[in-house]
Formats: C-alpha cells, sequence, structure tokens
C-alpha cells in the first residue's frame, strides 16, 4: 500500500518537474525571441540613424541639386526599409493632382516616373494624406482609405502594405514619400514611421535647399547684369569705388546720397558739335534721328577705347570726352589731339540724307577739374570746374571742320603737332583768348 502511494507520488513529481520544464523552456524560447526581435530592432534602427546620418551630409541635397538628391532619397530609403518600391509625388498647385516626381524599384534598381493621381477619382486617399502627417497601412485590401485605390493601382503592380509620408516647405503641403510593400504585408513600426517622417523631411530641405539656390543664382545674374551697367556708365576704379561706398553707409546714403569725387591737376577736356544738325533732325523721323548718331558716335566710342580716354556724356548732338583721368597720365593732351584728329577724319564719311558730308566743331582746353559721382540714382560720372566751360566755349566759339584748342593746350602740344593761330577773339566769361586751331600731327 505504502509503494503504491509512493509510486504514485513520484509519478507526479515527474509530471511536475516536466510541466516546469516545458515552462521554462518556452520561456526561454520566448526570451529568446524578444531578444532577437530586440536586436532586430535596435540593427534596424541603427541603420536608419545611419542611413540619415549619411543623408544630412549629402551634397545633393544641401546644395540644391534636387533631381540627385530626390534619387538618393527614394533608393536610401528601399534598402533602409527593405521594401520593393519608394517613391516622392509633388502636389499641383490646388492639391488635386499628385505626379510621381521619381519612382525607384529595388529588384530592378531602377528609377522611374509614375502615373499621375487626381482627387477626383481618389478622393478619399487625398483627404487623408491632406490631413495626417503619416498613414501607415498593414494591409491594403482591407483599408477604407485604399480600397479606391486598390483595384486600379495597387493590385496590378502587386503592392499589399504602403506608408506615406506627407512633406511641407514654408508650411505648404507639397507632397508625400510613399513606401510601398509587394508580395508579403508588412507591420510598420513605430520607428519605420519615425523614419520615414524623418526622410520626409530631409526631402523638404532639400527642396528649400533648391529655391535658395535658385534665388542666389537670379541674384548673381542679376548682380553681374547690374555691374555690367555700372561700368558701361563708370569707369571701372570708380565704379568699385561707389560699390565699396554703398556697402559700407547703406542706411546714411538713403538719406544723404553719395559723393565719389576727385580733383585733378591737369586734364585735357574735348567737346565736339555736328554743325548744323538741328536743322538736319527736324527734316528726318526720330528713328532715323538716334540711328544716325548712335553710328556716329559708337565710332566716337571707338576712339576713347583707343586711346585710353574718358567719355563723360553726350547732349543731343554733343560728345565729351576728357584725358588724364580717372588715373592721371602724363599724354591726356596728346591723346585728346589724337582722338580729335581722327573724330574729323571719320565723320567724313557719314552722308546727310542729301549725300552732303556732316561736319564737326571741336573745342579743346586743358586745366585743373573735379571728377566723380554724386547723388543717389542714376549715377553717371562727371566734371566740374571752369576747364570745362572754357573747352565748352571752345567749341561753341570755333569753326566748322576745325580743332579749336587754348594756349594751355597749345603750349603742351605745340612741338607734336601743327597750329595755326586765330586773332584774339571775345569768349564769353573770359574775354579775349588767343587760340589756335589744331591742323595734324608733325611727321604725319
Amino acid at each position: 500500500m505504502i509503494s503504491q502511494r509512493l509510486k504514485k507520488s513520484n509519478q507526479e513529481l515527474e509530471l511536475l518537474v516536466q510541466q516546469k520544464s516545458n515552462e521554462l523552456e518556452a520561456l526561454k524560447s520566448s526570451l529568446q525571441r524578444t531578444n532577437f526581435l530586440l536586436d532586430r530592432r535596435e540593427n534596424q534602427l541603427r541603420k536608419q540613424q545611419n542611413v540619415l546620418f549619411a543623408l544630412t551630409k549629402d551634397r545633393a541635397i544641401n546644395q540644391g541639386d534636387f533631381i540627385i538628391a530626390v534619387q538618393n532619397i527614394t533608393r536610401t530609403g528601399s534598402f533602409a526599409l527593405n521594401v520593393e518600391r519608394v517613391s516622392i509625388w509633388l502636389f499641383n498647385k490646388n492639391k488635386t493632382v499628385l505626379h510621381c516626381l521619381d519612382l525607384y524599384q529595388k529588384s530592378l534598381n531602377l528609377h522611374t516616373e509614375s502615373e499621375v493621381l487626381s482627387a477626383e477619382l481618389y478622393p478619399s486617399f487625398f483627404e487623408a494624406i491632406l490631413k495626417d502627417r503619416a498613414i501607415a497601412i498593414e494591409d491594403i485590401q482591407e483599408d477604407p482609405i485604399f480600397q479606391e485605390l486598390f483595384l486600379p493601382y495597387c493590385l496590378p503592380l502587386g503592392i499589399v502594405s504602403t506608408l506615406v509620408s506627407r512633406f511641407e516647405v514654408g508650411g505648404e503641403i507639397i507632397g508625400i514619400l510613399a513606401f510601398e510593400h509587394t508580395e508579403i504585408e508588412h507591420l510598420w513600426t513605430e520607428e519605420e514611421i519615425s523614419f520615414a517622417n524623418s526622410l520626409s523631411d530631409l526631402l523638404a530641405l532639400g527642396m528649400e535647399a533648391q529655391e535658395r539656390r535658385r534665388v542666389e543664382e537670379s541674384l548673381r545674374v542679376e548682380q553681374k547684369k547690374s555691374e555690367r551697367l555700372l561700368l558701361n556708365v563708370l569707369p571701372p576704379e570708380i565704379a568699385e569705388r561707389l560699390k565699396s561706398l554703398q556697402f559700407k553707409t547703406q542706411v546714411h546714403l538713403k538719406t544723404s546720397g553719395t559723393i565719389v569725387a576727385d580733383s585733378f591737376d591737369e586734364v585735357t577736356v574735348l567737346f565736339a558739335d555736328i554743325v548744323n544738325f538741328t536743322e538736319y533732325a527736324a527734316a528726318i523721323s526720330a528713328s532715323e534721328l538716334v540711328n544716325v548718331l548712335n553710328e556716329i558716335f559708337s565710332e566716337f566710342d571707338y576712339f576713347v577705347e583707343q586711346y585710353d580716354l574718358e567719355k563723360i556724356k553726350t547732349v543731343g548732338d554733343s560728345y565729351m570726352v576728357v584725358g588724364g583721368l580717372p588715373i592721371p597720365s602724363d599724354d591726356h593732351a596728346e591723346a585728346i589731339a589724337e582722338m580729335a584728329l581722327q573724330m574729323q577724319s571719320s565723320i567724313k564719311k557719314f552722308k546727310r540724307s542729301d549725300g552732303s558730308q556732316f561736319s564737326l566743331r571741336i573745342g579743346i582746353h586743358t586745366g585743373q577739374a573735379i571728377a566723380g559721382v554724386i547723388g543717389t540714382k542714376k549715377f553717371i560720372y562727371d566734371l566740374w570746374g571752369d576747364t570745362v566751360n572754357v573747352a565748352s566755349r571752345m567749341e561753341s566759339y570755333g569753326i566748322a571742320d576745325c580743332i579749336q584748342v587754348t594756349e594751355a593746350t597749345y603750349q603742351l602740344l605745340k612741338d607734336k603737332y601743327y597750329f595755326e593761330q586765330r586773332s584774339a577773339i571775345n569768349i564769353k566769361g573770359k574775354g579775349e583768348m588767343t587760340t589756335y586751331l589744331l591742323k595734324g600731327r608733325i611727321g604725319a
């Protein structure tokens, strides 16, 4: 009797031990599975973090090379989450159409553009993505939002699970980043959703960088245009000083203007006027008038470049040029004399409508002057001083087809050029002055 009871107790004990062993084995397996899943999640999270870190340093994203940035994001996202398809879609202005900018297919290692989706055909889908930052769907076929997309879009492509993350630029919804799993359903983790949102943020940064790059390029182009325009009306040295002054005193300039001016001890100023041009201009059309002046003055501009002189301005049919500034030179009078002779020679090839030749009246004077830029708008490099007034008088009191110079200019040129002395003439504001007519270069 005792033996039977002992045997039964042993059997019960063995059964209990076996039960506990099975429980421990199950607990051990569960723990191993949990550790495995935790390790896998940690590895995936570490992988995703490494991917995000690498993308933050991606030159295409940071420098605004948007197409390359888009392809880097779709390809990287596909491998990071191990999904077959990753695509980027952009909304139209009214948020009624999505256009696929880039679709990456992992198995084909291929970037393409996909189709267009419209709110008219898929209203529930559009409503959902405009409302929520991210949408994670494990089984598309059973989800009410994607029911309308299942037959026409998901089923033919074998898409069974999807994760959609919206991105914004400047507070405006711009598009979506879509991860599409094929064949086997996928339960999206919080880490994967967070990763998708981080990729969307990087995509938005890339778009902002692209816009910044576009604006900077536009500004650079406009700045170059402004600089070219500035150099067309100002000497390079003066333009640089003016830009520097504007940069340093922008607030002051708005109220007080700017002054860039220099005094020159000796420059030579030339005024030229087309004889009887006013009467000729009255008999032709405005367009003909402009064309004639443009042809003549363009020829004179060439001589300015040839002799390294500075054109000051044209007023009507009058042309003003100076030598010896903005960089002082010793041969300013000689350079002006050469230009004057060239102007007289070149004007003869231009004909009036009746076939007669144009002629010039030229006046030259040498002396002190101030040159520079003043004011806040429509900058122009100009010249001031008595020397300018006297040179102008030399032209207006001159003779057609002649170059009249003052005593000061004559003294600088008399050893190199032929002159004819005129009788003393009464110059307004100056009284009687001895002047000379420049005839040509000695030995020419």
